[in-house]
């Protein structure tokens, strides 16, 4: 007993630490730290699967954690449990007095030596004469009554035990439904059906006949009264997630494995890979569609590399190689075209799989033609006036 309490005395300091923050079971890999408690804020961090932060409090859904440089940032509250370091010990502590404190069953209280005068006062008040006295006594009446448990029986499967007054008054138990539909109470003692139809393996409501697992005829309402964050998760049993959340901001995400894949904000914006979408349709990568419906390359020179000048011989070889034509969609036959095969351009204007054309592309290759052919006509009006 000293040696327990010895370890308990030792466990004291672990039972008082901080509690941390770790990811539910789910996330495969990590969850995103953000700066605050936002979606779609700046990523400071990473908590990944085996690791756990300290935690600092709870923000609207949110939990804040300290950050291994400094610092704090917050993980959804939907993404991370708070885990009571302190709990693992009281187990161990438990397992270990219940393994050094026997059970009353296993207690050798029978181990002492008896008193040899209760011993000879016991002997003589076991008189094996009343034995046949208990056993002449006849219990026909507990086993006559089968019909009496049996009644018993059905009563608390048929109230389902739902309220004390139930079990009192087996009568009021039997309540008429239609199969496969779930109870509802009215009050009390009142059952009646529900909106809700289950047939052990599709489950519906508002139909009686659900083709999923769940399904639901009508509008489905989420909202979340203690966040500023409400959403759907869908996790596969790989443990890939997917997520739709609608914050405070008024911004609505579409996220795949913890990440924000998908933004609408308030204002119709659409992003994607951006959180802050400040164009109506805007890419990760810097493209974009203006206000105006034009669409707008990524064409930052901060975004490129091995950045050359356009020989003008293969420009000029280009040019002439290329074939323009009219044509129409097969999905549009109503509309006429006019552009570039994609297998037949050359190589120089070319994609990879030669299904679709950059219009860059083939800019840069007229506009270098047309700069050389420029320079030739300056020159040759040049030597023109010479000649005057």
């Amino acid at each position: 007993m000293k040696a327990l309490l010895g370890l308990a005395f030792l466990l004291f300091p672990v039972l008082s630490a901080a509690e941390v923050v770790v990811p539910i079971e789910s996330v495969e890999s990590f969850v995103n730290i953000r700066m605050s408690p936002q979606a779609g804020t700046e990523i400071v961090g990473q908590l990944s699967r085996d690791d756990e932060l300290v935690y600092v409090r709870t923000v609207d859904g949110w939990h804040e954690v300290e950050l291994p440089g400094g610092g704090t940032g917050y993980v959804h509250g939907d993404w991370a449990n708070i885990v009571d370091e302190a709990v693992v010990v009281e187990d161990i502590l438990e397992d270990a007095l219940e393994e050094q404190i026997p059970a009353p069953e296993d207690a050798p209280v029978a181990t002492e030596a008896p008193d040899p005068v209760e011993e000879a006062i016991d002997e003589p008040v076991e008189e094996p004469a009343e034995e046949p006295e208990v056993v002449k006594v006849p219990e026909p009446e507990p086993e006559a009554s089968p019909e009496a448990e049996v009644v018993v029986e059905e009563a608390p499967q048929a109230v389902i035990e739902a309220t004390p007054v139930i079990r009192s008054e087996p009568s009021m138990t039997k309540m008429k439904g239609r199969k496969d539909f779930v109870v509802r109470f009215r009050d009390e003692v009142t059952g009646t059906n529900s909106q809700i139809f289950d047939n052990g393996n599709f489950v519906g409501i508002g139909t009686t006949e659900p083709q999923q697992r769940l399904e639901v005829n009508g509008s489905i309402q989420i909202h979340d009264q203690n966040s500023g964050v409400a959403g759907v998760m869908i996790t596969q049993s790989s443990g890939e997630t997917g997520y739709i959340l609608h914050n405070r901001a008024s911004t609505l995400t579409i996220g795949a494995g913890s990440l924000d894949r998908l933004t609408i904000d308030r204002d119709g914006n659409i992003g994607f890979g951006v959180a802050r979408p400040a164009h109506p349709l805007q890419m990760a990568n810097g493209a974009h569609v203006t206000a105006g419906g034009v669409w707008a390359n990524s064409s930052s020179r901060q975004r490129k590399q091995d950045i050359e000048d356009l020989d003008i011989e293969a420009a000029i070889q280009a040019l002439v190689a290329l074939e323009p034509v009219s044509f129409r969609y097969k999905n549009d036959e109503h509309e006429t075209y006019l552009g570039f095969i994609a297998e037949d351009v050359p190589d120089i204007v070319a994609t990879s799989d030669r299904q679709s054309l950059s219009t860059m592309d083939i800019v840069a290759v007229l506009t270098k033609v047309v700069q050389e052919q420029q320079q030739r006509i300056t020159e040759l009006e040049a030597k023109l006036q010479m000649r005057d």
